[in-house]
């Protein structure tokens, strides 16, 4: 080999290894790239049967097998959508990652502006919009027949797929600048997350907005602008609970909860019995009782029936679940050799702590009460598809991960050992 050949091959293994955030011999990085990728896929299987089985119990009584078989429909949808994150190339879902976007924002706007018609007019104006499904005073779902689909679930995905591919592409000199780094991306999320807001989903909003935070302090936009995101956040939070009635009385429910047990704090209040009344080690499954006093115990508050039939040691492992899957995401994401693929994985696990904090804050009554659902535990068809696709995407990560090691690896042993060369130019000097 030349020393021209070897100059290039140490270079573009250099190059590769400018984004992986642990400078470690690619052949010592197992837990990255093998391990991690088959635990995420365990406890992820785990927690579908978790929660299928939870579910049945939480609903059986009341509702007979329904939920029970809807949810297997969901999670198989859920299994296809997985294959196709996993397997379409990633260069392909990030160059129309934009039209992802706008695509989202269509059902969006839809639902925004339906919800502002009825601020305006009355519900009576909801006949003039097709397919809307209103509950408890939000607008969220679109229902086909006996579907309901929730868009926001799938703006979560596509938002961080656009973050993830326009902060990879752009140059780290043009993210520091206002306008490329600062003011493009952010009124493109900041686009998504006001029609989430419009449509009464504070939730998702605050952890939508989280998400693209986190992402875009982690692309690497300057501290200022960190600092003035976070404060204007808090603030129309602040604003937006501060001037809603219904959520001034949540808060004075989420204070306390006994006090209000019979208005707002119905559902928090049983939901601490349901807690409670589990244990250490729970009542056993199907033996709960308090959950048939609990409403929506098969979508947001599926973690107090675990709580109450499996007790703490059931709620420790669901908390030891959601933690697993977020290591093995931010391991997967220590071995990305490409910025858009660190920041896709890095997104997706923080999307995926943030929506199980709230989830369990909120049944364990750290969080003010706010629909979020248990990520692979509760029922809902939007959010599985969703969540499944966004481990699909990990999954495709990885293997692109797995690959760039191959090759680094395969141009490490084509390099001349240190003696070699000295010999190398020993021979060059006696012959000349």
């Amino acid at each position: 080999m030349t020393e021209e050949t070897q100059s290039h091959s140490v270079e573009k293994v250099q190059e590769a290894e400018v984004w992986s955030a642990k400078q470690e011999d690619p052949s010592r990085a197992v837990f990255g790239l093998k391990v991690a990728p088959l635990v995420l896929c365990l406890v992820v299987i785990a927690l579908l049967c978790v929660g299928i089985a939870m579910i049945h119990s939480a609903t059986i009584a009341t509702k007979g097998d329904f939920f029970f078989r809807h949810q297997l429909v969901w999670i198989g949808i859920g299994l296809g959508m997985f294959l196709i994150a996993a397997f379409v190339p990633l260069r392909t879902l990030y160059r129309y990652s934009h039209w992802g976007v706008l695509l989202i924002m269509i059902p969006l706007t839809y639902l925004a502006f339906a919800k502002l018609m009825t601020a305006f007019a009355g519900q009576d104006v909801l006949r003039f919009f097709p397919f809307i499904s209103q509950t408890k005073g939000a607008i969220r779902w679109l229902q086909f027949g006996s579907i309901k689909i929730q868009p926001s679930e799938f703006s979560k995905l596509f938002l961080v797929l656009y973050l993830a591919a326009y902060y990879g592409r752009l140059p780290r000199e043009q993210i520091q600048k206002f306008v490329p780094g600062v003011l493009i991306p952010g009124m493109v999320a900041g686009g998504i997350l006001a029609l989430i807001f419009l449509g009464k989903d504070l939730s998702t909003t605050v952890i939508t907005g989280g998400m693209a935070f986190v992402v875009m302090f982690l692309a690497g936009i300057r501290f200022r602008w960190i600092v003035l995101f976070g404060a204007v956040g808090v603030l129309v939070v602040y604003a937006f609970i501060q001037f809603s009635p219904m959520r001034v009385n949540r808060m004075l429910a989420y204070r306390d909860p006994k006090v209000y047990r019979d208005e707002e704090s119905h559902q928090l209040w049983r939901s601490q019995l349901c807690l409670g009344s589990g244990g250490m080690t729970g009542v056993g499954y199907a033996n709960g009782i308090m959950k048939t006093y609990l409403q929506e115990s098969h979508t947001d508050f599926i973690v107090a029936v675990i709580g109450e039939e499996f007790g703490m040691v059931g709620i420790f492992g669901v908390v030891g679940a959601y933690f697993m899957i977020c290591l093995c995401v931010v391991a997967i994401a220590r071995q990305c050799r490409q910025r858009s693929d660190l920041l896709l994985c890095l997104g997706i696990a923080i999307l995926l702590a943030l929506q199980a904090m709230v989830n369990v804050g909120v049944v364990s009554g750290w969080c003010p009460p706010t629909g979020v659902t248990a990520p692979f535990l509760s029922y809902g068809g939007s959010s599985i598809i969703s969540l499944m696709f966004l481990i699909g995407l990990v999954l495709n990560v990885n293997l692109r991960n797995r690959a760039e090691v191959s090759r680094e690896i395969s141009s490490q042993c084509c390099l001349p050992t240190p003696a070699a060369l000295a010999m190398l130019q020993q021979e060059k000097k006696s012959n000349s």
